[in-house]
């Protein structure tokens, strides 16, 4: 990790709203809930555990093959057709992190605020109609907005010439290694992972930054 006089240069950021700000592992694990429900199949302490013990093993996958694996492991050879109702359920999840308010409360007006969500405006505009988080950000990117998707840098440089940013300014904060931390580094960003502390840094991609909670973010950002 690094020092704080290094870290006081950044002047905005740039968050990926699926997990950053809203919290995937909740969502992800009520849409499994749901979809088993749908299917008449129950989610108890047995697929509690089954559940548990498969984040060991996908917890570094990008999103698409995180999903994949887990319809695999609950449904088998049923999994496409779980797909939909499990993608149905997840676009109902709204559940932020318990320090987003409090930190975006802190830092807006201070730092520029850039959103960036890896789902279609119509999704992604459903899934924050009942928070307060499109206020904060002066601009809001989805994956409508461009033609490829993370881990490729054209999607941060894309908004990195829109918004007229410094990158040497910039931080991107994610907590997919694999399609946010990856994309960052494709594109000459620093980063801050946000991931458990007991989760060992990776040599590649390396983010700049790895801290457990947003709000520890605020001790490396010179706030006036």
């Amino acid at each position: 990790m690094k020092g704080k006089v290094h870290l006081a240069k950044y002047e905005t950021l740039i968050f990926i709203l699926e997990g950053s700000l809203l919290n995937e592992k909740v969502a992800e694990q009520n849409a499994l809930r749901q979809t088993l429900k749908l299917t008449g199949r129950e989610y108890g302490p047995a697929e509690r555990i089954q559940y548990n013990s498969l984040q060991e093993k996908i917890k570094l996958l990008g999103f698409d093959e995180r999903i994949k694996l887990t319809l695999q492991e609950f449904f088998k050879n049923d999994w496409i057709s779980a797909k939909g109702t499990f993608y149905n359920q997840l676009q109902k999840q709204d559940q932020l992190n318990k320090d987003v308010v409090p930190f975006l409360d802190e830092v807006k007006n201070k730092v520029n605020l850039v959103l960036l969500t890896k789902e279609k405006k119509d999704v992604a505009s459903y899934r924050m109609q009942n928070t307060e988080l499109i206020n904060y950000f002066s601009a809001v990117y989805f994956k409508d907005d461009f033609a490829c998707k993370f881990p490729n840098k054209k999607v941060l440089i894309t908004i990195l010439q829109q918004q007229n940013l410094t990158p040497a300014t910039c931080l991107v904060i994610g907590t997919n290694l694999v399609d946010e931390i990856q994309g960052a580094e494709n594109a000459n960003l620093d980063s801050l992972w946000l991931a458990p502390k007991k989760v060992k840094m990776p040599i590649s991609p390396r983010p700049t930054l790895h801290l457990n909670k947003l709000t520890d973010l605020l001790f490396y950002l010179e706030l006036s």
